[in-house]
């Protein structure tokens, strides 16, 4: 099969409009989390949240069109545009390029205020524009659309573990032979008053809504459970062959993925994280068992993930762990668009040999006891990075990058 490798980012979250100043409030530890001005929160337990501010979806798209793309595909569109820019191509064949996309609950806003619309005014209200704006796979398509990607055009729908996921399609299409070139791009963009109200109905979110920079808390014993967020994240995904015939830069080489299902519980991982130790070693066989440097766990500041995360890493490692952060800390839970972020963020930390921190680490948990780079970033010698990602439902993701 043939070797695949990455070679353009991009990303929006809510500390930066790009993967640069992005990266650099990651590292330097900045928090985007704070109370959401997306709708009124008097009657919400949770009013806090990684949301981006100023964002203004007619710098990355003609304003006509606007109106027929939800939040999340705006997003999306805006991280695939610096994606494909950092790519730096002259040209290339579009029949042979696809588009990988992925989010976790897609048009959630559009889905809300449409259903308000029907119910209050019925259904002759409701926009033409509803479902090409709510449906996920609608991420790949206005993309594609305006890349002129006529390759596969796929979508990944799996929870949390979603951008993981889609870069696994990806790497697993131009590995067939099915394209040469693949886009990926997650996106998610919940944080709307059903998307934070559901969450808190089943007491997933954190309510520290007084001290927001603090809330989001990945392995801390004082965490009290995840704050959300939104963004996009976009890779550009190459055969080494395709890369290196046109001297593209290469960020680093996709040389393991892993996929595994708990099928034990329809929210809570598997016990002592079995499905994801699953996961991770599928990523590790398919690696060739490297030496990891570095693992972006899910770490996402609730008490079953973070600590069933610790153990199973634990499992898998044995005496050799590598260095963990979670940067949800930072940005918050960006759901489906989690994965892409985070792979991101992985392939920056190993070109500039540095490992972002995991931030309002105070209380030490004897259930979460590794090396979980509290609070300052740490300058260290990457080789091989891995990203995990679990999502509702027992779905879990892994990948691994090399340097080339």
């Amino acid at each position: 099969m043939r070797r695949v490798v990455v070679t353009g980012l991009g990303m929006i979250n809510s500390v930066g409009f790009d993967k640069e100043s992005s990266f650099k409030a990651i590292i330097e530890g900045k928090c985007g989390i704070k109370r959401i001005s997306l709708f009124d929160t008097e009657k919400h337990s949770v009013k806090i949240a990684g949301e981006i501010s100023d964002f203004d979806p007619t710098k990355v798209m003609n304003p006509k069109d606007v109106k027929k793309a939800d939040r999340f595909i705006q997003l999306g569109i805006c991280a695939a545009q610096e994606a494909m820019k950092d790519a730096e191509f002259d040209e290339y064949d579009s029949d042979r390029f696809g588009i990988s996309a992925a989010s976790g609950i897609g048009g959630l806003t559009n889905i809300e205020k449409n259903s308000i619309v029907c119910h209050n005014r019925g259904p002759r209200r409701i926009s033409p524009f509803f479902i090409p704006s709510a449906l996920v796979n609608m991420l790949g398509g206005f993309v594609s659309i305006e890349h002129n990607l006529k390759g596969p055009n796929l979508s990944s729908v799996t929870a949390c573990a979603a951008g993981t996921h889609a870069i696994s399609e990806a790497a697993k299409t131009i590995m067939l032979g099915g394209a040469d070139r693949m886009l990926v791009v997650g996106a998610e963009a919940a944080i709307c008053e059903i998307g934070v109200g559901g969450f808190a109905a089943m007491k997933a979110l954190s309510t520290r809504n007084d001290d927001p920079q603090k809330a989001s808390r990945p392995f801390d014993k004082d965490r009290d459970g995840f704050v959300i967020g939104e963004g996009a994240a976009s890779l550009v995904l190459e055969s080494y062959e395709a890369a290196k015939s046109r001297g593209a830069k290469i960020y680093g080489e996709l040389i393991g993925f892993g996929e595994s299902g708990d099928a034990n519980h329809i929210t809570t991982p598997a016990p002592e994280g079995e499905g994801a130790a699953r996961a991770m070693r599928a990523a590790l066989q398919m690696a060739g068992n490297p030496k990891v440097d570095y693992i972006n766990a899910h770490g996402t500041s609730t008490k079953y993930n973070d600590m069933f995360e610790t153990m199973a890493i634990k499992n898998v490692f044995k005496d050799s762990v590598p260095v963990v952060s979670s940067t949800k800390g930072q940005i918050g839970h960006c759901l489906g668009a989690a994965g892409a972020s985070e792979a991101v963020i992985s392939l920056m930390a190993l070109r500039d040999g540095i490992i972002p921190p995991t931030i309002n680490y105070e209380t030490p948990d004897p259930d979460c006891d590794l090396d979980y780079v509290p609070n300052v970033a740490r300058e260290y010698d990457l080789n091989v990075v891995m990203s995990n990602s679990f999502g509702f439902g027992g779905t879990n993701g892994v990948v691994i990058f090399k340097k080339i």
